[in-house]
């Protein structure tokens, strides 16, 4: 028969194998691959979901940022190049705990007729030219930790560009968003192949500059992170966007569903970079 402190000693090794396997499961786990950073693997998102959200176009105004800057949820701004209020506004965003990104001019189709912008990197400019563009631009916004496109619907189907630029952003350890402004985008899969952390665009929130429009889409967006775990989202500093994000947030709290930081997304999408 096992005496009392047999029995004593039994439950104690028991408590502690239960609360080191707890532990275990609980803590993120980082490796380093070959010539890489260390990284961490993320806890998966919480039951109901995760969405993470992007609002694009971000300098031309401090009247059309402030009420993204003021909402009370971890949103990424993603700031033009070259804009009259891009540097002081990511000051601002950055010091309040935004994310901020470099939204990054691209060349479309219908070029020239349709125009990105200053600081745009076209399909006919050489590799050095590329990554003096891309230096230049991220200089003009301050702790961009990342980029996402600007239009490019030609540039991003484009391989060759694209590798030039995402090895750039690869060297410069930064994230990148496709945007995906076209269904033949090559972007995010070059990302991959060349292990830059990144994710890509579920849904444009705001092509239509309705309120009621706005609100489906949203409601789309948190069905689909409540049905998949998490989603990321891209709006524009609209006042009919700020309005229904603000609805949404409620929305959201009461299906349980977590605003996060989009490098909580990207951690979890993409948890080997």
């Amino acid at each position: 028969m096992w005496t009392i402190s047999a029995v004593v000693l039994a439950l104690a090794v028991i408590l502690v194998s239960l609360l080191v396997i707890r532990l275990t499961r609980n803590k993120p786990t980082t490796y380093r691959q070959e010539n890489q950073r260390p990284v961490s693997v993320p806890y998966a998102p919480a039951e109901g979901g995760a969405v993470a959200l992007i609002i694009d176009d971000m300098g031309h105004s401090k009247s059309a940022a402030l009420p993204f800057l003021e909402l009370d949820v971890p949103l990424a701004l993603s700031f033009l190049p070259g804009r009259p209020y891009s540097a002081q506004l990511a000051e601002e965003g950055f010091a309040r705990g935004k994310t901020i990104l470099l939204h990054f001019p691209m060349e479309p189709k219908g070029y020239p007729g349709i125009n990105p912008g200053k600081g745009a990197v076209l399909i006919s400019q050489d590799s050095d030219e590329i990554r003096r563009i891309l230096k230049e631009d991220l200089r003009s916004v301050p702790h961009a930790i990342g980029l996402n496109n600007h239009m490019g619907s030609l540039a991003t189907e484009n391989g060759r560009v694209m590798t030039d630029v995402l090895e750039f952003v690869r060297d410069e350890g930064l994230l990148f968003i496709d945007s995906r402004t076209t269904s033949r985008s090559v972007a995010y899969q070059i990302a991959k192949d060349l292990n830059v952390s990144s994710a890509e665009r579920d849904i444009f929130l705001d092509n239509e500059r309705d309120e009621d429009a706005i609100y489906a889409k949203v409601t789309q967006l948190l069905d689909l992170a409540e049905a998949r775990g998490w989603a990321i989202g891209i709006g524009h500093p609209y006042p009919e966007t700020a309005r229904v994000l603000k609805r949404a947030v409620q929305d959201a709290e009461r299906r349980g569903i977590r605003w996060v930081s989009l490098q909580e997304i990207v951690r979890h999408v993409d948890p080997g970079n």
